[in-house]
């Protein structure tokens, strides 16, 4: 919960961000440079910031610290961040180099398109320090995670979110043309990665701070052996989302619908996703017991789905709105609104998929096993270019990036989900089949009633309407919704994995059937 909270906030200051962003850059050519540049840190935030290197980290650290004890262990933690550091500091060389090649790498629809691909080079260069600072950062959060310190690495992201919107404000207030406004936004965000670094770093005091050391040991080829592919396979989710920008990039204006939308699809599977990467891989590597493991995951699963598939079902049913209310001001018009929702609608039909494949990854993980996560990686990134290929020019290019993405996520989490069961590592119960049923009868009920409730809304959602006025309709929706999911899904047993016991009787006090 402290990490899912903390990971909300961090994604509402973003929110805000995100519309500030829209209403100053709109998504002509400077804000598709911007946030093509964007996509790097991001990658590199998600990825390693939010879980990626807990994965390959955590369990090889608690290994060495019960084996050998908690000196041997801060020693290895010591050698992994400076040989890391090392290496980052040549990556952010040669990337402020071959800055257009990177961006090619990232959109390479670009390449026809001169001036946007420039502008896209100059941001890049203006955000790489912050790839260096934040993955070190990531890497001692780790640390704080497998001693079982969650909230300063958990807050972080929140903090510099904060600061990127407070020079988002003053650029608000100031009203400079949008190149300016992109720049500083650029060099502000590698001062958020400095930011990021300095409030672990205090907090590791409190721990012992690992001592630099550039000496090579045994532990460290443990953690090359199977870090790489762990990390490979920790981040297929934002590969698959690299593919998507790729995809968007042939059509202009598609990259920012694309992000746009991408921000809205991040906040639920944030919200439960980030702890797959944190807690529940700490908690998996302290069990011994398959039992364990089986409780642990299937309680994990049910409660990540009770989050997700209603949100799906919101998020495309109510697409058009939450975009209309959000965005749709300034230099972001009704072209660009239509255009974000169907990306957002396409991105929802794979938000179960997507935490249930980061859930299943965990049990892999753990074990130190990251070939099979990797192969079903590979086969995700895979099915989002061919399904990119195949479907261009169908629909917008946005879209089609979004819903190539949804594709490849069904196909990660069912081959993840085969094999577990097929190998004996997830022994599911009867009693979470009969969660995931509730779950789905719950949201059914709930789309029920947002089908009901938007059409005399529509007027009041309208962007003539007072913004205060419109937010007020899409927050009537979106309580109505979920007060009659949590009902729903409270009487048909859709969180029985989670509650606490008192809940349960009084569950079963209010459906029992009065004696005669």
């Amino acid at each position: 919960m402290i990490v899912g909270v903390a990971t909300i906030l961090s994604r509402l200051l973003g929110f805000a961000r995100d519309v500030l962003i829209a209403r100053l850059l709109g998504a002509g050519p400077v804000a598709d440079a911007f946030l093509a540049a964007l996509r790097l840190p991001n990658l590199v935030r998600r990825v390693l910031g939010e879980g990626g290197l807990n994965a390959p980290f955590v369990p090889l650290y608690l290994a060495i610290k019960a084996e050998r004890g908690e000196a041997d262990a801060k020693r290895f933690a010591g050698a992994a961040a400076s040989q890391l550091g090392l290496l980052l500091v040549g990556f952010v060389v040669l990337a402020e180099l071959f800055a257009p090649w990177v961006v090619l790498g990232l959109a390479g629809g670009f390449a026809d398109e001169r001036q946007t691909l420039a502008l896209a080079a100059f941001y890049t260069r203006l955000m790489l320090p912050f790839v260096l600072l934040t993955t070190l950062a990531a890497l001692l959060a780790a640390l704080l995670n497998a001693e079982g310190r969650f909230t300063v690495a958990a807050l972080a992201p929140a903090l510099m979110n904060a600061i990127l919107l407070a020079a988002l404000l003053v650029e608000t207030f100031r009203g400079g043309d949008s190149h300016a406004s992109a720049t500083l936004l650029a060099a502000c965000l590698s001062l958020t990665g400095l930011a990021h670094l300095a409030m672990i770093l205090w907090r590791l005091r409190g721990i012992g701070l690992p001592r630099p050391s550039l000496h090579w040991s045994p532990d460290m080829t443990r953690l090359v052996r199977t870090g790489g592919a762990t990390l490979l396979a920790a981040s297929a989710a934002q590969l698959v989302l690299l593919i998507s920008t790729q995809i968007a990039s042939t059509e202009p204006g598609s990259v920012s619908a694309l992000y746009y939308a991408d921000r809205i699809f991040q906040l639920p599977l944030s919200f439960f996703g980030v702890a797959m990467g944190t807690v529940v891989l700490s908690a998996m590597a302290g069990e011994i017991s398959q039992a364990n493991h089986d409780a642990l995951l299937g309680r994990a699963l049910a409660l990540g789905l009770a989050l997700a598939i209603p949100a799906a079902a919101a998020l495309f049913v109510l697409a058009e709105p939450i975009v209309s209310v959000l965005f749709e001001n300034g230099q972001f018009n009704a072209a660009d609104r239509e255009r974000t929702a169907g990306a957002l609608a396409a991105f929802a039909c794979g938000l179960p998929f997507a935490l249930a494949a980061k859930v299943f990854g965990q049990v892999y993980f753990v074990r130190r096993l990251p070939w099979l996560p990797l192969i079903a990686g590979f086969a995700a990134v895979a099915v989002a270019a061919f399904a990119g290929y195949v479907l261009l020019g169908w629909r917008d290019a946005a879209m089609i990036g979004a819903l190539a993405a949804s594709l490849a996520f069904i196909v990660q989490a069912g081959l993840l989900a085969i094999d577990l069961l097929r190998s004996g590592l997830w022994r599911p119960r009867w009693a979470d089949a009969r969660t995931m049923l509730a779950i789905v009868m719950a949201a059914v009920l709930m789309v029920a009633v947002l089908e009901a409730m938007i059409r005399p809304l529509l007027s009041a959602l309208t962007p003539t309407q007072p913004a205060l006025w419109r937010a007020g309709a899409l927050a009537v929706l979106c309580c109505a919704g979920a007060l009659t999911y949590a009902i729903a899904g409270f009487l048909l047993g859709a969180f029985d994995a989670v509650l606490p016991s008192r809940l349960l009787r009084l569950r079963s006090a209010s459906v029992r059937t009065p004696r005669s």
